[in-house]
């Protein structure tokens, strides 16, 4: 991946500095924010991949309302929230707003570089199913997308008008042009992987 840029948005400025200095000595790029309006234009700025949110910021807006608001911004942006503490509401409004990951605090550091090595291999990967995806016809993306929802090849020919005969022939040329084996289970588990749902 060419940018592995990572925003830190965190109110306590020692636990910014030293998660900063943690992730850049690990190479990563990393900018810190305290507050919500920072971390807003600093992302407008810097463009990260990855934000590692602290939930309470202490005053007013939530690391959650930052990433509700920067999502329109930037909605390929992934997110790893860090908190003090959890409770079922919290941990509702989080799951919202689909995070990769959750880490309580006290953390270490092994913890925190594991985390964000694994969120850049997931965000590499994406990255490149979303290129794959570029080279298919709208109607076989039309046609993943729905086996992604788990849509039969009858199924899916009712909801698109065409005969299961063209569908079955789209998934074919589907899965050659994803070089996956030719059976229906391979591009299955490749859509439910890859297609983001709704």
């Amino acid at each position: 991946m060419k940018y592995q840029r990572i925003l830190i948005l965190e109110d306590d400025q020692i636990v910014a500095i030293d998660l900063q200095e943690l992730l850049q000595e690990a190479g990563y790029e990393t900018i810190t924010a305290h507050n919500y309006n920072e971390a807003l234009e600093q992302a407008k700025k810097f463009k990260p991949n990855l934000a590692i949110c602290d939930i309470n910021l202490g005053n007013g807006y939530t690391g959650i309302d930052f990433v509700k608001d920067i999502y329109i911004l930037l909605p390929k942006l992934e997110i790893i929230y860090v908190t003090a503490f959890s409770n079922k509401q919290i941990i509702d409004e989080v799951e919202a707003t689909n995070p990769l990951n959750y880490i309580v605090k006290p953390w270490n550091e092994e913890q925190i570089k594991v985390t964000v090595k694994m969120a850049f291999s997931y965000i590499e990967k994406k990255c490149q199913s979303e290129d794959i995806l570029k080279d298919l016809s709208l109607t076989e993306y039309k046609i993943i997308d729905l086996i992604s929802k788990q849509k039969k090849s009858k199924e899916i020919a009712e909801i698109l008008f065409v005969s299961e005969k063209t569908v079955r022939n789209h998934r074919y040329n589907i899965i050659k042009k994803l070089n996956l084996p030719n059976d229906n289970n391979s591009l299955l588990k490749w859509a439910i992987t890859n297609i983001k749902q709704d």
